[in-house]
């Protein structure tokens, strides 16, 4: 008698604890945006580093081709400096955390590797937005680096997800805006991959000057601005076919980010978004290899 009450009660439990999951749809999704995400906040963190040593490359070509030019003129990295390096890549690394967080959340048996997640999600979100999370932001998370000790885990990782994707879609959006603006080419734009490719073309300017000056430059003088030449011509290229892709990509990341909080909430929804978002997000990885600094 006492073996069919067990049996009875673990059944119960069973039902009990699987009905407060995910579905399957919601799992699905999770793990897709969560994805996507993870892989364009690496791409970021790779590329605003790869952006800044590009610029230092061909300010250095620059200055070697251009006699105008003195070591007092020109300010290898500007307006790439390591500081405004450093709050890209913490904005770009939030985005890869917070990747990694939804897709261990719908697929990770092991909770260690969670509460490390979670806390660098908070420290580099706050970073990037130089301003600390409200308590209601940080609650979801800081809940689930203090309660993932349960042999409930399933559960509780539902609820975790439950709560932090509607609470983040705010900071994701605004890390996305960071972003937008970085990848943007549009007159005006003051980010890095501008920045980037208004450096190519000034070096572009400098080395047709002597390649299209016949032979008042040496053999040498020329196989230099020709180097360079190609260098400014290869980068132009490349911020051109980068920011293309990637403005769809941060585009579609915030519609996405919208849709994955009413399929979480269970609400009407489509998941149209979702699926735009992880489609471009691996076209702009396969350019981003083909088009690698």
């Amino acid at each position: 008698m006492k073996n069919k009450l067990r049996l009875v009660s673990l059944l119960l439990l069973i039902v009990a604890v699987s009905g407060c999951g995910l579905t399957a749809k919601q799992v699905v999704k999770t793990q897709s945006f969560g994805t996507a995400t993870s892989k364009i906040g690496k791409l970021g963190e790779e590329e605003f580093i790869n952006i800044r040593n590009g610029i230092i490359e061909m300010n250095k070509e620059l200055i070697s081709i251009d006699n105008t030019k003195t070591a007092s003129s020109l300010k290898f990295d500007r307006p790439t400096s390591a500081e405004a390096t450093v709050t890209r890549v913490a904005a770009t690394k939030a985005l890869k955390l917070y990747g990694e967080l939804l897709v261990q959340l719908v697929t990770e048996d092991r909770t260690e590797n969670l509460q490390i997640v979670a806390n660098s999600l908070i420290d580099n979100t706050t970073a990037a937005l130089n301003r600390d999370l409200t308590d209601g932001k940080k609650g979801a998370l800081n809940k689930l680096i203090a309660g993932l000790g349960s042999f409930l885990i399933e559960k509780k990782k539902a609820d975790a997800a439950k709560e932090i994707i509607p609470a983040y879609e705010q900071p994701v959006n605004e890390l996305a805006d960071l972003l937008s603006d970085d990848f943007s080419l549009d007159e005006g734009s003051l980010g890095f991959l501008k920045a980037y490719d208004t450096t190519a073309k000034r070096l572009k300017n400098a080395s047709m000057k002597l390649i299209n000056a016949g032979d008042r430059y040496s053999v040498l003088e020329r196989d230099r601005a020709v180097y360079a030449f190609i260098l400014s011509e290869k980068a132009i290229s490349r911020a051109t076919e980068i920011s293309k892709k990637a403005k769809n990509v941060i585009s579609n990341l915030k519609k996405a980010n919208a849709e994955l909080v009413k399929v979480i909430k269970d609400k009407e929804y489509s998941t149209d978004d979702i699926k735009v978002y992880a489609k471009q997000m691996q076209e702009l990885l396969n350019m981003y290899q083909v088009l690698a600094y």
